[in-house]
């Protein structure tokens, strides 16, 4: 019985310092910021646009932004979202235009201001570790 409550605890010594080094654990990714401007602006009628500034390190992965918008409307809500992948890391803030259409049947009103939530994830292939950070819900403005 010794023996055995030895190497059990041995094991959760080992097993519990490898952990950490799993893909998938709870550690974050430090480097990620994300902001959004103060006015969406509408492009070619129903098509809205959301200034949005990223920051993902060098040489990150699998990064996406995810946009999405709701707007109430007389008594329905319209909805809206877009994601944009392939995003480009560099370290450095990149600001970019992110195009979100209606998912309903309603366009978005100018006379009314929208909630918008935005999140950015990425990850390093090098230390095993992804993360993502948000911004929102926000109210912007869409009135001239």
């Amino acid at each position: 019985m010794k023996q055995m409550l030895g190497t059990n605890v041995a094991l959760l010594f080992v097993v519990g310092t490898a952990l950490p080094l799993l893909p998938g654990t709870a550690r974050a990714m430090e480097g990620l910021t994300i902001e959004m401007g103060q006015k969406g602006q509408f492009l070619h009628g129903a098509l809205l646009g959301i200034p949005v500034v990223y920051t993902c390190p060098k040489g990150s992965t699998s990064t996406s932004l995810l946009v999405q918008l709701s707007q109430g409307s007389g008594s329905e809500v319209v909805d809206g979202f877009a994601v944009e992948d392939a995003l480009e890391c560099d370290g450095e803030p990149t600001e970019t235009l992110i195009l979100v259409m209606p998912t309903s049947t309603s366009p978005f009103r100018r006379s009314k201001d929208i909630v918008v939530d935005v999140n950015l994830s990425a990850c390093d292939d090098v230390s095993l570790t992804c993360g993502d950070v948000s911004a929102g819900p926000v109210v912007l403005s869409l009135r001239r």
